[in-house]
Parts: structure tokens; sequence; C-alpha cells
């Protein structure tokens, strides 16, 4: 699939990198169509682009990078509606922002992909075990290209 964006023009999407959030992001509900493309020169980063808005991206990163031992108990009925026979099976990454100049990214609003029903979801935590905009301490290992 071709897709149109602002910030790498326009791509080639495999249609395996396709994901469907029916319930969209959290302040973005009315976009529920995706692509899932990695960073052409930052190897921690992947994006999800909007197929629906040129300008709508996010970049993620893997929970794991940031925090050692991250852990997210996905909730049964969380499973259930992303089609997962396995949680093991998810992709699990955080949205990474970039406020006043330094990097945060939103432990408490994990995205859990699952690839093989090319399904996502956005969870919301209600443990404060982790933060909004928790800082990233060296922003540059996870910006940097690849070697």
């Amino acid at each position: 699939m071709n897709i149109v964006t602002t910030r790498f023009g326009q791509v080639q999407v495999p249609e395996k990198s396709l994901i469907r959030f029916p319930e969209g992001l959290v302040g973005f509900g009315r976009f529920t169509d995706f692509a899932l493309m990695p960073d052409p020169e930052a190897t921690s980063l992947v994006w999800l682009q909007s197929t629906q808005a040129a300008g709508l991206a996010f970049a993620l990163v893997s929970p794991q990078q940031v925090v050692p031992g991250f852990e997210l108990q996905i909730r049964p009925s969380d499973v259930s509606s992303l089609g997962l026979d396995d949680p093991r099976a998810a992709l699990v990454y955080v949205i990474l922002n970039r406020v006043e100049g330094r990097f945060t990214v939103n432990l408490q609003g994990p995205l859990v992909i699952n690839p093989a029903e090319q399904l996502g979801r956005q969870l919301v935590l209600t443990s404060s075990r982790y933060a909004v905009r928790h800082p990233l301490e060296a922003p540059s290992e996870y910006l940097r290209a690849s070697a």
C-alpha cells in the first residue's frame, strides 16, 4: 500500500505492517488505521504513521529499552479484544514525546499490538507504578543512527 506522510513523503508499506486500532489512540479516537514503520536512521525507533492523515505519526520505542524490567499485565478483556492466543506474542511500544527539548515516554499508555491479526490497542494503566512522562536519561541512545 502506498501512503503519503509529511515526515517521509510517499512510502510503500507492506500490507502486514498495517495495524487497525478500532478505538483509536487517546486524544486521536477518529484515527484508526496506521502503518508500523521502522525509522530509516534510528534503529531503536518505530513510527506509527496514520494512513488517514499524512501529518499524524507517533515515534515509538520498546518500554524495555527505557525501563529494564518493565512489566505489563494485559487484562483478559484486552487479550480477547486483540485476538491474542498468547499475550507474549504481542508487540508492546510506548510513545516518545519531545517537550521543550526534553524527551519522555508515556509508560502509562502503552500500545499493544497483535501482529498476526493486525490489531492494536492503547492501554490506560491504572497503577501509578509508571509515569505518563517518564524522562529519558540518555535520549541519544534511542535516536542514534544504525552503525
